[in-house]
């Protein structure tokens, strides 16, 4: 639960129905029903596969198809397109840019640094270092698993320095193959108060391993993607980079249409936290009444 989440024309078809149907494809509503969007990533990674997903996802449940109303242009074809859409990882720039043929845009920001001044003390809400102290107060020791093949580790590493500051012990745990969580795993359960989980982890086959070893040794599983909680992590706290993905597709359909009273103000994504509260009781986790209530996304 969330907490606050034509058919073809026959031949002997009456001529005015025939007609009818012809200014119908005319038409405005008609003509928007057509998407052609440019799509420009400066990067890759989980982040970028993330928020493609959600815009993916969003697009055709609002009935955009591949091949159909829907056509991905590149670069190159830019001019032609409805609207044009960058991501970005670059901090120094807007995470995602939107463009309409028209002129009109909107930017979406991950955080502060990259925003013009006027925008943060309206926009700004701080991301919470210490919400680990807060959902497991009792915490000392925190276990991460990385994989060495993954490129996509510069926010876990800004992350796990944090709770260093915090004063929280981190032991890092590297793996080169999903067939290695397993044992990572019940290494850092003897050592650790909890485990952290990339992006790239929970992404892993094996995945369902390292949840076992944790419920048998009372070991509390933390992700940094909210899809997780869906595969027996506890609690993510971070940006939801799916749900960008498909914000991101409702504002690209409405510059599309050509939306007059469009809100076009820059967008600051907010951390949010997703809780699973199964998962919790099953690793021996007894939360505040205060963090639940916190929790954006809940699974009981």
């Amino acid at each position: 639960m969330e907490n606050s989440l034509l058919s073809g024309c026959h031949i002997g078809i009456p001529s005015v129905v025939f007609l009818t149907f012809l200014l119908s494809l005319l038409s405005p509503a008609s003509q928007a029903s057509q998407l052609r969007v440019t799509l420009s990533v400066s990067d890759s990674g989980m982040v970028v596969e993330h928020v493609q997903s959600g815009l993916q996802s969003e697009l055709t449940r609002q009935g955009y198809v591949v091949g159909t109303n829907l056509t991905w242009m590149d670069e190159s074809q830019a001019q032609l397109s409805d609207v044009n859409m960058t991501i970005s990882m670059s901090q120094s720039t807007p995470f995602i840019t939107l463009v309409s043929q028209q002129g009109v845009s909107t930017d979406i920001y991950l955080d502060k640094s990259s925003m013009d001044e006027n925008h943060h003390d309206e926009l700004i809400d701080h991301y919470d270092v210490n919400f680990i102290k807060k959902l497991l107060p009792g915490i000392n020791t925190l276990g991460v698993i990385i994989d060495n093949n993954s490129t996509d580790t510069f926010n876990v590493s800004q992350f796990l320095a944090q709770q260093k500051q915090n004063g929280v012990q981190v032991i890092y745990s590297y793996i080169d193959r999903s067939a290695e969580l397993r044992t990572s795993a019940r290494v850092l359960a003897q050592q650790v108060d909890a485990i952290y989980l990339p992006h790239h982890i929970t992404d892993m086959p094996d995945l369902n391993y390292v949840v076992i070893v944790a419920e048998r040794n009372d070991v509390a599983l933390i992700g940094e993607d909210h899809s997780s909680i869906n595969k027996g992590v506890f609690a993510v706290y971070n940006i939801d980079y799916v749900q960008i993905g498909r914000d991101t597709a409702d504002l690209l359909v409405r510059l599309a249409e050509g939306e007059q009273n469009l809100h076009t103000d820059n967008y600051l994504v907010q951390p949010v936290l997703s809780i699973n509260l199964d998962a919790a009781a099953r690793m021996g986790i007894e939360l505040s009444g205060e963090v639940i209530d916190k929790a954006k996304y809940i699974i009981e």
